[in-house]
């Protein structure tokens, strides 16, 4: 057997035991001390013995070559075990499928009925309505001038918009626009679990929950609220927020501060794991967001506004402030949206480029 000198697994600590896990065939071992000293020794050129060790490790193939160049590889070790443990593998020897398993599926999804988990998730506190949505877009309308119009942008002027805007923004993007429950699958024959919004989601779940954060909006008072989807309201999760503080929690990103609000995208992935315990559903759970991400940003893009994401920000102070349980919820991503120059440059870039120039 051909083997590696950097073999595609690692080793955990579970439960009080060793644990490897080969993250490229999806299979764990549990290992003593004698295993790993063994492997480290074959890794580093010792020559495999007829040893009953060494033939339980060539059996198991976690030392086996790769046709992959993973020298290439551009970033760190973890984000290739993401990238490669997440993968959906075929077994060695295995033929292409062809069969779609829809029985095999209608099975599985009958055994696991029993471990639905709540689909309308609500903060506690009392709701404030949102204004009913208005389809009226007055910017733009049609689809094709909001992908036109569409520019991310760092110069905002914190001018207060109406709360009927952002009822807006949050409803065609977030909103069950189509009823919170699925009439097709009641008509199919089929449980239905989960709602429909205007962007895809994996198995109909829409894990992404939106916290919105209020810093110039006419008629509602500065915080962060969460916005359930099921009824078009708010429910107030703290007061504790201020165009510097949400600057500082996005790495210093501090042309946010200007922004008329931003909505904090989390993901609950207990809304997945029931159904999709593989965790390739990370992967599922990252696409919603970023289908959300584009939705959004059109929509407020037909509403007159600009708009700024990104994915650069502190997880866990957010966490905290959102009051969220880590291990079931966290935050994945930011939206933001004012008025404002609609230029990609922030104006401390500009600044930034004009002291270098200065110097030179």
């Amino acid at each position: 057997m051909e083997t590696k000198s950097n073999p595609l697994f690692f080793v955990k600590i579970i439960d009080g035991k060793l644990i490897l896990w080969d993250y490229r065939a999806h299979a764990q071992y549990e290992v003593s001390p004698s295993h790993i000293q063994r492997i480290l020794d074959i890794s580093r050129g010792s020559e495999i013995t007829d040893s009953a060790l060494d033939r339980e490790i060539a059996a198991s193939r976690v030392l086996a070559d790769d046709d992959r160049d993973f020298a290439a590889w551009g970033w760190d070790c973890l984000s290739r075990i993401f990238h490669i443990g997440t993968q959906v593998v075929l077994e060695e020897g295995a033929s292409l499928p062809s069969d779609d398993s829809y029985e095999g599926y209608v099975a599985y999804c009958t055994s696991i009925a029993d471990k639905v988990p709540e689909v309308k998730y609500e903060r506690k506190g009392d709701p404030i309505d949102l204004p009913p949505a208005n389809r009226d877009f007055h910017a733009t309308r049609l689809l094709v001038d909001a992908l036109l119009e569409r520019k991310t942008s760092r110069s905002f002027i914190a001018d207060p918009i109406s709360l009927q805007t952002v009822a807006d923004a949050m409803y065609w993007t977030f909103g069950t626009v189509h009823g919170d429950k699925r009439e097709d699958m009641l008509e199919a024959g089929i449980r239905p679990v989960g709602y429909r919004r205007t962007s895809p989601s994996g198995g109909s779940l829409h894990p992404s929950e939106a916290y919105l954060v209020a810093l110039h909006i006419t008629g509602l008072r500065r915080g962060i609220y969460h916005y359930r989807a099921s009824k078009h309201q708010l429910t107030l999760v703290t007061e504790q927020i201020n165009g510097e503080t949400l600057g500082q929690l996005l790495c210093a990103q501090m042309f946010a501060r200007n922004l008329a609000f931003g909505v904090f995208i989390t993901c609950r992935f207990d809304k997945m794991w029931w159904k999709y315990p593989h965790s390739r559903a990370y992967r599922v759970a990252l696409l919603d967001v970023g289908c959300l991400a584009q939705t959004f940003q059109l929509v407020v893009t037909g509403l007159g506004l600009n708009s700024w994401i990104t994915g650069y920000f502190l997880d866990r102070e957010i966490n905290r402030l959102l009051g969220v349980d880590e291990i079931n919820e966290s935050v994945l991503f930011f939206l933001g949206a004012g008025s404002g120059r609609n230029t990609a440059f922030a104006p401390e870039l500009l600044t930034a480029i004009e002291k270098q120039r200065s110097v030179v």
